[in-house]
């Protein structure tokens, strides 16, 4: 370790070229390089270094909306480290080559390493109490290799036993015959707690026995075959070529200008979305994720996953395949994310960029009367990413469209986790008490209800900084009695000043519709230009607001959040959710209730939606999307696909 942390040193002393081309382009695989040799420079790299993060700290956004093409690039990063029990989080300048800041954060939790993962299954599989509870299932032998153990986030219940505690629930499923479909075989009823700072299992949770499922289903076995009549092929190219280009890691499509990046916690990063040269979006991402499950068990309560601040969204990216995920003619985008270690590794084909036509008319219109017809086709340009967490796949994409408006599609599938059941029917003594959680939907397995709550940050620049929100209530109004027509409606704006009164939630009893607009510049009718945010379906908590999971994430409670924009603020569910008590985020900034007039604003919207689980979820999951746009009112003089050729989309 010596000679390694000497070589670091004499890498951070010898010059780097950066492959940065941009203020917002994420670390280089010289950067990680030189963050590591900074480290052990400064004495700060030991043998015992972990990372639970390393990104690229964004310069100040009044310097990233000033920055052009050729002036130097400030570059520095953020190490999140673990030595031990302690964990700091350090400021690293690349290009004076020094730490900058180095701040012990007391009393939080990293998210979970890869390596910790691997230390849990283990530490479980080698435990004698969790070899006996096995052994009274039945297994005499045990091979470690024959079962799939899954470390879970342990979440926080407010239990003396786990104070201070880093803490996974490690789950086991049984491999044998079960092909590519690891999770038909649970072993239920047996949960080990490990606790990961003294690396051994402290307590076992054995609910009795339960029979592993025999294997039901592989995703190609025998028993779906024959598979349906091949269809005749549907064919989308591009013999010329995109109509996007880009430059290093900003795309240019008709209109719109945008720069991508993953990162490692929030995946796709999309920066400086401007249209015809006019800013809409300085940036949005995914902030956080939320998967509660409403099984009350004590294999199942503590299940609350927040994917992105406990695992890592961008972490969990899969290569995207061409044909499947993506089309075939689609660009296609490596990534660099850190591991436990700080050296980076390359995602293959973690991103991919094509373009597609709608198959529906941008616009048209027929008028019988002089027999005229006239139409445009549509076309839209997809930024798409895949991750993987678990049993479950979502697919992250931002759609741009012609009309200016962008589009964030976020669909679930893959695997729904299942639980144990002695019942294979409705008909079967137990089915009523083991179905009262979930849905029997395969023999001796129950998919457990559960929901899905996806936390965005939208940093709207609409037109500049200077930003309102805008509330566009729709009001009933009688009208006199006289009048042939009874009732209409009409729509009242409220300008909302302060961010206390921006907690909104989806009223289909009081609509409204929620706008960002510019404080001054207006459209040539007089109308401030502005973007609304249009949501789709949706859902909210139904728990209570003293249950645990809802108060770490109280995000979830409304739909809408605004906030001024601060730099620090990134997460949703804060910093650090792993274990948290649920005292950060939203929650937490908003109690401020800050100034949100005249000023720079950012939207907050989560999407959700209440899994109840069915047999056509097994084995797999069909692709389930759900959606939010960001659309134009009154930004423009006039539609923007009028001018759209006339040619094929």
């Amino acid at each position: 370790m010596i000679k390694l942390i000497a070589a670091l040193y004499l890498l951070a002393v010898m010059p780097l070229s950066f492959a940065s081309q941009h203020p917002l382009d994420g670390l280089s695989a010289e950067e990680y390089s030189k963050v590591q040799a900074i480290l052990a420079g400064e004495g700060v790299l030991t043998e015992g270094t972990m990372f639970a993060d390393v990104r690229l700290i964004e310069p100040k956004k009044s310097f990233v909306l000033g920055w052009e093409k050729g002036d130097a690039i400030p570059r520095s990063a953020l190490a999140v480290i673990r030595q031990g029990v302690a964990l700091s989080e350090v400021s690293i300048d690349l290009i004076a080559e020094r730490i900058i800041a180095n701040e012990e954060i007391e009393g939080e939790q990293s998210g979970v390493l890869f390596g910790e993962w691997m230390l849990a299954q283990t530490i479980t599989k080698a435990d004698k109490g969790w070899q006996k509870a096995i052994r009274k299932r039945g297994y005499r032998k045990i091979n470690p290799d024959l079962f799939n153990c899954l470390p879970l986030s342990a979440g926080y219940f407010a239990e003396p036993e786990y104070e201070g505690k880093r803490l996974l629930r490690v789950q086991c499923f049984d491999l044998e015959g079960v092909g590519n479909n690891v999770y038909q075989r649970p072993i239920e009823n047996l949960t080990a707690i490990v606790d990961l700072n003294e690396q051994k299992v402290i307590k076992i949770i054995d609910e009795g026995v339960v029979p592993t499922p025999e294997p039901s289903s592989d995703f190609d076995d025998e028993s779906l075959k024959p598979f349906r009549p091949a269809m005749k092929p549907l064919i989308v190219s591009q013999p010329d070529g995109p109509s996007f280009t880009m430059q290093g890691s900003t795309v240019n499509w008709g209109a719109w200008q945008f720069h991508v990046r993953m990162d490692r916690r929030q995946g796709t990063t999309i920066s400086l979305a401007s249209f015809d040269d006019r800013s809409v979006l300085y940036q949005g991402n995914l902030s956080e994720m939320w998967v509660p499950y409403m099984d009350p068990a004590q294999g199942w309560f503590f299940k609350s996953y927040f994917d992105a601040g406990e695992y890592g969204f961008g972490m969990f990216a899969t290569p995207l395949v061409a044909g499947v995920d993506c089309p075939d003619y689609a660009t296609y985008i490596d990534q660099l994310v850190a591991l436990d270690d700080g050296q980076p590794v390359t995602y293959e084909n973690a991103t991919c960029i094509f373009e597609r036509p709608t198959l529906n008319p941008a616009w048209r219109h027929s008028e019988a009367g002089i027999g005229a017809y006239n139409g445009r086709p549509s076309r839209q340009l997809v930024v798409r990413m895949a991750a993987a967490i678990g049993n479950y796949d979502y697919l992250l994409d931002f759609i741009f469209m012609p009309t200016g408006a962008i589009r964030v599609d976020i669909a679930s599938t893959g695997i729904d986790i299942v639980k144990g059941a002695k019942a294979s029917s409705l008909s079967d003594p137990s089915a009523e008490e083991e179905t009262r959680y979930g849905t029997l939907i395969a023999p001796n397995l129950v998919g457990v209800y559960h929901d899905h709550y996806f936390s965005f940050r939208f940093d709207l620049d609409v037109d500049g900084r200077q930003n309102d929100f805008v509330r566009d209530r729709i009001v009933p109004t009688r009208l006199n009695e006289s009048h042939p027509r009874r009732s209409i409606w009409t729509v009242q704006p409220e300008r909302v000043r302060h961010e206390g009164a921006a907690k909104l939630s989806i009223d289909m009893k009081k609509p409204e519709q929620w706008r960002i607009q510019h404080s001054s510049k207006t459209n040539k009718m007089g109308y401030n230009t502005g973007y609304v945010i249009a949501p789709s379906s949706n859902a909210l908590p139904q728990q209570s607001d003293d249950d645990y999971p809802l108060r770490r994430a109280g995000f979830a409670r409304h739909h809408l959040w605004i906030t001024p924009h601060e730099a620090s603020e990134q997460y949703s569910a804060g910093d650090y959710p792993n274990q948290s008590q649920g005292d950060g985020g939203l929650p937490s900034w908003s109690k401020n209730n800050r100034s949100i007039d005249g000023t720079d604003i950012v939207a907050w919207y989560t999407l959700g939606f209440h899994h109840i689980t069915a047999a056509e979820d097994w084995p797999v999951l069909p692709s389930h999307p759900k959606s939010v746009t960001i659309r134009p009112f009154n930004f423009f003089d006039r539609s923007q696909v009028i001018n759209l050729p006339p040619s094929s989309p």
